[in-house]
C-alpha cells in the first residue's frame, strides 16, 4: 500500500509538471506564427505584429521591459513595480491621469482593458480591446507605449502619493 501511494504521488506530480509545459508561455515569441510581422528597431526593441478579425474594430497593444525583481539590487527591492504604478501617473503627453481619462472617454476600462504587472524578470503593460475606428486612437495608443518606455514625469507629488 505505502509503494501504491509514492507511485501514484510521482505520478501526480509528473502530471502537474506535464501539464503546466502543455501551457507553454503566453507571452513568448510568436516566431512560429507566419501570420506575425516581426522586425527590431535601431533601438534594439523587438517588435511583433499580429492582425486579428475579431473583435471587430479593435486592437490590443502591449510592451514588454525585460525588466523585474530579479534584476533588483536589495537597495531597489519593489523598484520595478513601483515604476509600473507610476507609469499610470503622468508621462510627457499624458500628465496626471490623462492616459486613464484618455482612455476611458474612448470606452478602454481601466483595470480591464489599461493595466500592466511585473514578475520576476519583466514589467508589462498592455492596452487591450480598444476601438481603433475613432480618430486618432490607434496613434494615441503607440504614444501611450512610447511614453511608457521613455518619459514617464515621475513628479515629486505623484511618487509622494504613490508611496502612501
Amino acid at each position: 500500500m505505502k509503494r501504491f501511494k509514492m507511485v501514484l504521488s510521482a505520478l501526480m506530480l509528473t502530471l502537474v509538471y506535464v501539464s503546466t509545459l502543455a501551457q507553454g508561455d503566453p507571452m513568448a515569441p510568436m516566431t512560429n506564427d507566419e501570420s506575425v510581422r516581426t522586425g527590431v528597431l535601431e533601438n534594439g526593441m523587438t517588435y511583433y505584429i499580429k492582425s486579428n478579425q475579431e473583435p471587430k474594430e479593435r486592437a490590443s497593444f502591449y510592451i514588454i521591459q525585460n525588466v523585474g525583481a530579479l534584476l533588483e539590487e536589495d537597495n531597489q527591492n519593489g523598484l520595478a513595480h513601483f515604476l509600473e504604478h507610476m507609469a499610470f501617473n503622468g508621462t510627457e503627453h499624458f500628465p496626471d491621469k490623462g492616459i486613464i481619462d484618455f482612455l476611458e472617454r474612448h470606452g478602454v476600462a481601466f483595470g480591464e482593458n489599461i493595466n500592466a504587472y511585473t514578475s520576476q524578470n519583466q514589467t508589462v503593460y498592455n492596452l487591450s480591446d480598444v476601438p481603433v475606428n475613432k480618430p486618432g486612437i490607434l496613434d494615441s495608443c503607440l504614444l501611450i507605449l512610447n511614453d511608457w518606455s521613455n518619459y514617464l514625469l515621475l513628479t515629486e507629488e505623484e511618487i509622494d502619493a504613490e508611496r502612501g
